[in-house]
């Protein structure tokens, strides 16, 4: 096959993933209070972005099991290129629309783009107990923080040439890299007897996106403070 319909196909899988995410968007004003920020560019005439914090899973109660199957409850599995956090792990998303690429030089001069697009944020979970009546004693509660964790790519959609190509093959639409986090079932909660583990919420905040492209974006990295909540 030639690179021409390769490049085709992995736009119109690249599309059909932001469609199930909900973030093929016209125009910044798509956006939506709450989960859903836009990012001005960072320089004049710049790129500007739509992000979208999503699909947080919230394990309660919090017993997650490695060697679950994939359709159990407490499973912190996924299946071959699935980007979603797992029900008994837990985890969330973060998609972007990036807009004004088609005014960039580099594009209008039909360079095809060389970076890729990389994305961290701080993560802070709660943990703690649940009584038998249902209510979070505090007393029990504790805080797991990561500083700037690395967030895992959607498939084909980190790197500047596809996104610039998707763009190229879709004029009326504007589109940007996704990203997931699914945790790892690393965190000990001990609960006195008659009492359950749970979650109790998740922060995400300093969410960071950036790309080293020569051709098209520059070194530009956009940066929300946060935080969201789930």
């Amino acid at each position: 096959m030639h690179k021409t319909g390769i490049r085709r196909i992995l736009a119109r899988l690249g599309v059909a993933l932001l469609a199930a995410t909900g973030l093929v968007l016209t125009g910044p004003s798509a956006a939506q209070a709450g989960t859903v920020v836009d990012i001005p560019a960072p320089t004049p005439g710049g790129v500007s972005m739509t992000m979208k914090f999503y699909g947080a899973v919230v394990p309660q109660p919090y017993t997650p099991d490695p060697d679950a199957a994939y359709n159990e409850p407490n499973t912190c599995q996924l299946y071959f290129r699935q980007f979603d956090p797992s029900s008994g792990c837990g985890g969330f998303k973060l998609g972007t629309v990036l807009h004004n690429v088609r005014e960039q030089p580099g594009y209008k001069a039909g360079l095809a783009g060389t970076g890729y697009f990389d994305a961290y944020a701080d993560t802070d979970r709660t943990f703690g107990c649940l009584r038998p009546d249902g209510s979070f004693d505090h007393s029990t509660a504790f805080v797991v923080h990561q500083d700037q964790r690395r967030l895992s790519p959607v498939y084909v959609e980190g790197g500047a040439a596809n996104l610039v190509q998707r763009l190229r093959d879709y004029p009326d639409g504007e589109y940007g890299p996704n990203w997931f986090v699914n945790f790892t079932p690393i965190v000990d909660v001990d609960c006195p007897a008659g009492m359950t583990p749970i979650q109790y919420g998740l922060k995400v905040s300093n969410v960071r996106v950036s790309i080293d492209d020569p051709e098209i974006f520059g070194t530009t990295t956009w940066a929300y403070p946060g935080p969201f909540y789930a």
